[in-house]
């Protein structure tokens, strides 16, 4: 029997010696007290079922004390590190506090001829085993507080086994089996003391110890128990609709959610295959995995359907060595539809807006301008210049929309722009062909960054405070360039009647509705370039002239910013 309980330590001194290796884990500290507390907790039992006498009985006892406290101790030390995944700091008073018990039972047992506290000196000075034990009152003590501590974890572990998903779940399982039987075998001989059947020398603790190291060594080595599969996460990527997995170097699959198994058709539990095997038909996907780059898209055709990803790689590394590699596949197949469909409209958009509406009110000009000639008495003169008025707005909306498309399929661009000097043409172009008055404070040479069409932009600010003016007096406009911190400023003030409010509210809910739209495009074509440009844009109410306040901000140009 001796001899059977030395074997069972040997495979359990293995799996301690993988958990020393990695013992600045979360979790490591906990299970090597666990496993170093079995091994010393069989070997004091092989010293007790020798043969002969190797140390008093009351020493033997002091020694598996010893090694039981480690055991109760690292337990739940393992059990909170692994659920929280992070090493833990247990204050000194909490320490004692736990110790207190457990120090005071080592002390009695070496102590224990002096009082016998732990055993009866009844007790043989060469037992069989456990079983000729007489117990005292603190053995008990011992073993009810050891017991304790070693069950409170379980609960922990139940509960987070159900919401656990994939990998995480089968290391929960396996690390509850494994208290399952190394928990009760610890207890046995205790439970089965008083069965004649069972001869007095037998003793299961080692082999339930052995059983219980196995499982939490396959947890460890099939199912990266301290390694790659980080718990905490576990939720977020079973749920996750995108395809997510985790390989080691070698180029083993640590881990793979749900999505990803359907995705690429796996119906088998992928943790320890070969990628080459698992995706042998799918070169670029092993491209990704054996070269650590990520092609610009994955195309996987799924119940017939093509769907495609763009993968996302991220190095998991342990100090400054990188161990593994979690791929992220972030489905693109809807976003590529959608791209394929604004496309097409933006095609339909640009053919009506470029040649039919423009080709349709060429006409109406031009039937207009004859209906003009031919009204020698003036009838209509009220009409014809409706119908001029309403094409040549309808004709600015074209060429706004024409703008508004280049726009946004060049909303990524920036360069610099000197809005002083664009500023600055603007207001001599409006006083030479307006009878305007334009009162002006331009700070000279602010250069800015900003969308190509930032000059359309302003243009049309100034256009729409002309446009819009009413009442028999020229229009008077305050326009002031200034810079404010990093960003330059453009403000152009007018004396006209306001911007309605039906105008403002589509800019700041970015929605236009049946019952709230803009009339046009123009103010559009502002917010969506002041906004790709990392600048803001505004309307007010003006505090000087009485109308409105139209305020754009736009950065200061990185290299002018560096000279200054």
């Amino acid at each position: 029997m001796a001899f059977l309980m030395f074997l069972s330590t040997i495979p359990i001194i293995g799996v301690t010696g993988y958990v020393l290796q990695n013992r600045d884990r979360p979790g490591a500290r906990g299970l090597l007290l666990c496993l170093v507390g079995m091994v010393g907790w069989s070997l004091m039992l092989l010293l007790l079922t020798w043969p002969s006498a190797v140390l008093p009985v009351h020493m033997n006892i002091t020694g598996r004390f010893t090694f039981q406290t480690l055991v109760a101790v690292g337990w739940p030390l393992f059990v909170v590190e692994y659920l929280r995944r992070e090493q833990i700091h247990v204050s000194q008073r909490l320490l004692v506090g736990v110790l207190i018990i457990p120090l005071s039972s080592i002390v009695l047992a070496a102590t224990n001829p002096l009082h016998y506290l732990i055993i009866d000196p009844a007790t043989p000075a060469n037992p069989a085993g456990i079983s000729e034990f007489v117990l005292r009152p603190w053995y008990y003590v011992h073993i009810a507080y050891a017991s304790t501590l070693a069950m409170l974890p379980i609960g922990l572990l139940i509960s987070d086994f159900r919401g656990a998903h994939g990998i995480h779940r089968r290391q929960l399982l396996l690390l509850m089996a494994g208290w399952a039987i190394g928990f009760p075998g610890a207890l046995q001989t205790h439970l089965f003391r008083n069965i004649e059947l069972i001869p007095l020398y037998i003793d299961f603790t080692p082999t339930t110890f052995l059983i219980t190291a196995s499982l939490w060594g396959l947890a460890l080595n099939r199912y990266e128990l301290l390694n790659l599969v980080p718990v905490s996460r576990r939720t977020a990527v079973e749920i996750l609709g995108d395809p997510v997995m985790t390989v080691r170097q070698s180029g083993v699959v640590v881990d793979m959610n749900q999505a990803a198994k359907d995705v690429f058709n796996i119906d088998k539990d992928p943790v320890g295959v070969s990628t080459e095997n698992l995706f042998a038909e799918y070169p670029q996907l092993q491209a990704v995995i054996d070269e650590d780059t990520a092609p610009t898209e994955l195309t996987v055709t799924q119940h017939g359907e093509k769907r495609e990803f763009i993968p996302q790689t991220e190095a998991v590394r342990q100090g400054n060595q990188q161990v593994g590699t979690v791929i992220v596949f972030r489905d693109i197949t809807q976003l590529r539809k959608r791209e394929t469909d604004l496309e097409l409209l933006n095609g339909i958009f640009a053919r009506v807006f470029r040649h039919n509406f423009r080709n349709k009110l060429n006409i109406i000009n031009g039937y207009a301008a004859l209906v003009e000639s031919n009204d020698t008495a003036d009838e209509h003169t009220s009409e014809i210049k409706e119908i001029k008025q309403a094409s040549q707005q309808l004709l600015a909306h074209s060429e706004k929309a024409t703008d508004l498309r280049k726009l946004i399929r060049n909303n990524q661009q920036q360069q610099e722009h000197n809005i002083s000097e664009i500023v600055q043409t603007h207001v001599e172009r409006l006083s030479d062909n307006t009878p305007a008055t334009i009162e002006t404070t331009i700070e000279q040479k602010i250069t800015v960054s900003g969308h190509p069409l930032i000059e359309t932009v302003i243009k049309e600010l100034f256009e729409n405070a002309i446009e819009h003016h009413t009442g028999d007096s020229p229009p008077h406009l305050i326009v002031t360039v200034q810079t404010e911190g990093n960003n330059g400023i453009v403000s152009i003030e007018d004396d006209g009647p306001g911007i309605d409010g039906d105008e403002v509210t589509p800019l700041t809910t970015r929605t236009e509705t049946a019952l709230s739209h803009g009339s046009g495009v123009g103010l559009w074509l502002v917010e969506y370039a002041i906004r790709n440009s990392n600048g803001s844009f505004s309307i007010t109410d003006a505090t000087t002239l009485g109308g409105s306040c139209v305020t754009i901000q736009l950065p200061i140009a990185k290299a002018v910013e560096t000279e200054h």
